[in-house]
């Protein structure tokens, strides 16, 4: 607990750095460890359920973060190479308080995404205030909490499938929408099950 690691370079280790405590932060620290292609860890999160920390300005190079039940977790400011990405891995299904933010991500341009779920164990079902949003990506599938599309053409039904950009399946809490049309027709929000929005008038 309550340890900083500063402007440090990790080299040659299955897992570049292990944390089991909370109020810690990792700052300036370049884990260049064992590629994550090659089952290596860059930074590993073990403590599920009240995870309290901090890595911010770091450089993830081929290699990934792995965040058990995180609760309270800050990711900002840091560079992920190689198609290095972010694994929140469910214990007992519980993600809170969670920032992925202002990151820059680069790969090899194979689609992976750059933060994905690992849900083999229990499915996230208690989830609250995650913000993933307003990261550079180059070469990799974007992944966020947040996202807009637009659909145009003639029908009384209108569907726009968030599921390539949604991080979490069948999770939309808010929906704001603008219809644009000819005339004055009565429109309604129909549906937000499995991350599409459905969209319906009279005309």
């Amino acid at each position: 607990n309550d340890n900083a690691v500063t402007d440090t370079v990790i080299f040659s280790a299955a897992i570049g750095v292990m944390i089991s405590g909370q109020a810690n932060l990792l700052s300036g620290v370049h884990c260049y460890n064992k590629a994550t292609g090659f089952g290596g860890t860059g930074i590993y999160l073990k403590l599920p359920g009240l995870t309290q920390n901090r890595i911010v300005n770091s450089y993830l190079d081929y290699t990934g973060i792995i965040a058990e039940d995180p609760v309270q977790l800050q990711i900002s400011g840091t560079f992920f190479l190689g198609d290095a990405f972010i694994l929140l891995k469910s214990i007992s299904g519980v993600v809170k308080g969670v920032n992925i933010v202002d990151n820059m991500f680069s790969g090899s341009g194979n689609g992976i995404p750059i933060v994905q779920l690992d849900q083999s164990r229990k499915a996230f079902g208690d989830v609250d205030q995650v913000v993933v949003d307003r990261n550079s990506v180059n070469g990799m599938a974007s992944r966020s909490t947040v996202a807009k599309g637009s659909v145009d053409g003639n029908g009384t039904s209108w569907t726009v499938d968030f599921n390539p950009v949604l991080l979490f399946p069948n999770l939309i809490k808010h929906v704001q929408y603008t219809l644009v049309a000819d005339g004055f027709p009565v429109h309604a929000l129909r549906n937000v099950s499995g991350n599409r929005v459905i969209v319906e008038t009279n005309a």
